[in-house]
């Protein structure tokens, strides 16, 4: 009796929502760490440049001013809905609670694909390092099962160490990808290129395919679309969000655009033809002749350190979005439970370091080597939160042709700018259904059932709302966290 008791007391007193404090900085930095500035700059800034050759710095900043299109909605149904859940919430509010949760379950979907993805990276990635450093072999999975212990334990915590983890990483990366930039344009890159070739409009007809650069490049700043699910975990959450979501898409695509920049400086005007041939080495060979050779080894630990940050950045994310899902009901209430202590979604999260564990078993106890399953699984997530981006965007719209024109919302900021973020993302959701291999590997087609399964996770979605409509009224009236906690 006196320990139900005692179960009582602490029943009463847990906090019934999540909490914390941090700032626009703060938020900014855990959401950028998603993107892993460095391994982008690294690994994959160059297949945008094998597709969009010179003129790749002109994509960037046209992806930029489109995402910040994006962002202008995206706050504005922020400050508009004010209610955590993210892609969730704002399609429950603006298209409906079925569509709602359709996007909700797409997006943890979607972000646990990505999730499995980095973290199989990181082990690979390690792995193949001390090989090259030392000679030595070590199993691919026992880096790996630390990187998914580390961020198990600091996603169970409260959110703001994460966030000084995340912070310290996100600066050192920043760093690198700036001094390497720097020494290259201090140095003067290759001769056979002007300084003002890549930002030449003219350039663009030279492309190999615009389409698929911009495509790389938009995935390239995946993880700011993520700032209102830390909605209750920030101070004033109307400034902060805003001023992150923005900053985030700001900083990143001055950062990407100046790297990017560098490298084709670096390279000249054959840099589509290096690109295409040897990718992996751009970043690498460059740094040692334009920086320092004897850094090889400290810049890729850093990437490393920046596929750890992106694992704990895109955990921290999918647990929130597993607790919003079970706070409504929509899955296992369990989930929804916050730690007493440290005001987190303890038993989200243990739930997705399970279910990563779950990936990761079949290739431990086969003793394969997961090379390929970290691109692959990069790709469907990836394209699972452009489709998110783009139901977003038009629920955006949907809400104001209902009722938003009636209540004196900018006209420009709730249907303007996501009209022209709908019809951008659209036409990249069109682009992946034809062309999937482009981010997802093989041949032509061959793996494109993959993206309709993420389309099927929608309608299932869909199905399980107006499941619970008819039978189940009580937790459809609750979803998109449209209850009050």
């Amino acid at each position: 009796m006196e320990m139900n008791m005692q179960e009582i007391r602490i029943s009463e007193s847990a906090p019934k929502k999540l909490s914390g404090n941090m700032g626009p900085i703060g938020l900014a930095l855990m959401v950028l760490a998603f993107s892993a500035p460095l391994t982008t700059v690294s690994g994959y800034i160059p297949f945008a440049l094998m597709f969009g050759g010179v003129s790749s710095p002109i994509l960037f900043v046209v992806v930029t001013i489109v995402l910040l299109f994006f962002s202008i909605g995206y706050v504005t149904l922020n400050n508009i809905v004010k209610r955590p859940g993210d892609f969730y919430a704002f399609v429950s509010f603006g298209i409906g609670k079925s569509t709602g949760l359709g996007s909700g379950i797409l997006a943890a979907v979607s972000y646990f694909l990505l999730l499995a993805g980095v973290t199989s990276f990181f082990g690979v990635s390690c792995s193949d390092l001390l090989h090259e450093t030392t000679g030595a072999v070590l199993p691919w999975y026992i880096p790996t099962i630390a990187c998914w212990m580390a961020c198990g334990i600091l996603s169970y915590l409260h959110v703001e160490l994460s966030a000084k983890v995340l912070t310290w990483i996100m600066l050192l990366e920043i760093a690198v990808c700036l001094v390497f930039s720097f020494f290259v344009l201090a140095k003067g890159g290759a001769a056979d290129i002007s300084a003002a070739a890549p930002f030449a409009p003219s350039q663009l007809s030279k492309s190999a395919s615009v389409p698929f650069s911009v495509l790389f490049i938009v995935g390239f700043f995946m993880g700011f679309e993520a700032t209102a699910l830390f909605r209750d975990e920030v101070r004033m959450p109307d400034r902060t969000i805003p001023v992150a979501t923005y900053g985030a898409v700001i900083f990143i695509g001055v950062v990407y655009t100046i790297c990017a920049y560098a490298l084709i400086m670096a390279y000249g005007s054959h840099v589509q033809d290096i690109a295409t041939k040897t990718p992996a080495a751009m970043f690498p060979d460059a740094f040692s002749k334009f920086v320092s050779g004897r850094l090889h080894v400290v810049i890729s630990l850093l990437v490393l350190t920046s596929a750890f940050a992106s694992a704990l950045s895109t955990q921290n994310v999918l647990a929130r979005y597993m607790h919003n899902l079970g706070t409504d009901g929509a899955l296992p209430r369990f989930l929804g439970k916050v730690h007493p202590r440290h005001e987190s979604p303890y038993l989200a999260s243990i739930t997705v370091s399970v279910m990563v564990l779950c990936v990761l078993i079949p290739f431990i106890a086969m003793g394969a080597k997961p090379d390929l399953l970290y691109g692959q699984l990069s790709g469907v997530g990836t394209s699972g939160i452009v489709v998110l981006m783009g139901i977003v965007s038009i629920s955006s719209l949907v809400w104001y042709a209902r009722s938003g024109r009636h209540q004196g919302v900018s006209f420009f900021k709730s249907a303007v700018a996501p009209a022209i973020s709908s019809v951008f993302f659209i036409a990249l959701v069109v682009l992946i259904a034809q062309h999937f291999d482009v981010l997802a590997g093989g041949d032509p087609g061959q793996y494109v059932w993959m993206f309709y399964c993420l389309i099927s996770v929608l309608l299932v979605g869909i199905a399980l709302a107006q499941y619970f409509k008819y039978l189940r009224p009580e937790i459809f009236e609750r979803l998109g966290r449209s209850h009050k906690d």
